[in-house]
């Protein structure tokens, strides 16, 4: 019997914590929201005036099996699958430094090697398709768009070289990005304003747990867990900050009737 009212004891004592620090939050949520703000305005400052932007251009490839191509070029079903199944073929051939090499040296790309253009250079394909696409990624927002043209371009080569019967064409060629790629403005804001709010959250509620004043009649039952005898009253409260309630009236009542 004992164990059991001691764990009643124990939720209504835990019941009680968590309302009085759902409270204590509530109390502050001024404060939170205020340092959420914060903390979305220093978000968006980084990601806009520290953080270096990138821009990406994409150029969108197919690649048709000549095989499974009736004679008048008609492209059925076979050819499709065949096209599908070799896509991560011409992948790999698109992002080789042998293709890097020759975009450099046959469309003119300066500034890089071909490892770091290797870098900038993406690949990505839809599900059961021949179509495939060449992202290129980097600081100059003009340039990028002309890469991967390029890459493209020589990707179209390099597969019709190593692949025997097939070709590939440009459906889609890159465009000049209106907008960066990285970072993203809206939500390095919106986790500046998360984190600007669960730091000030996270403050109010240790500052809560190391405060030990007693503020309340109920925190001495915790604190020496006896019952209350009595409470004495704030006289200065209950009669309006003036005399202690035995009668002799305020400074200002006293100076009326004289």
């Amino acid at each position: 019997m004992q164990s059991e009212e001691q764990e009643i004891q124990e939720k209504e004592e835990k019941t009680v914590d968590l309302f009085e620090l759902f409270e204590v939050v509530r109390g502050k949520l001024l404060w939170i929201a205020a340092f959420a703000m914060l903390g979305a305005a220093i978000g968006y400052a980084v990601s806009s005036f520290l953080m270096t932007p990138l821009y990406s251009a994409t150029a969108v490839l197919y690649v048709n099996n000549q095989k499974t191509v009736s004679y008048q070029n008609e492209i059925n079903t076979s050819a499709l699958n065949a096209s599908a199944r070799l896509v991560p073929t011409y992948e790999a051939i698109a992002k080789t430094k042998t293709a890097m090499r020759r975009a450099i040296e046959e469309k003119g790309i300066k500034g890089y090697t071909p490892d770091e253009l290797l870098s900038m250079v993406s690949t990505g394909s839809s599900e059961q398709t021949g179509v495939f696409t060449i992202t290129v990624e980097g600081e100059d927002q003009f340039y990028v768009a002309d890469i991967a043209n390029a890459v493209a371009e020589v990707s179209t080569l390099e597969i019709s070289k190593y692949v025997e019967g097939t070709t590939a064409s440009i459906i889609d060629s890159a465009r000049v990005p209106e907008q960066k790629s990285y970072p993203s403005d809206r939500r390095n804001t919106l986790i500046g304003g998360l984190v600007g709010a669960f730091i000030c959250g996270v403050y109010v509620v240790v500052r809560s747990f190391v405060d030990v004043r007693i503020k309340k009649s109920e925190d001495f039952s915790k604190v020496l867990s006896a019952p209350i005898l009595g409470v004495i009253p704030n006289m200065a409260e209950t009669h309006g900050g003036h005399g202690y309630g035995y009668g002799y009236g305020s400074r200002d009542a006293k100076s009326e009737k004289a």
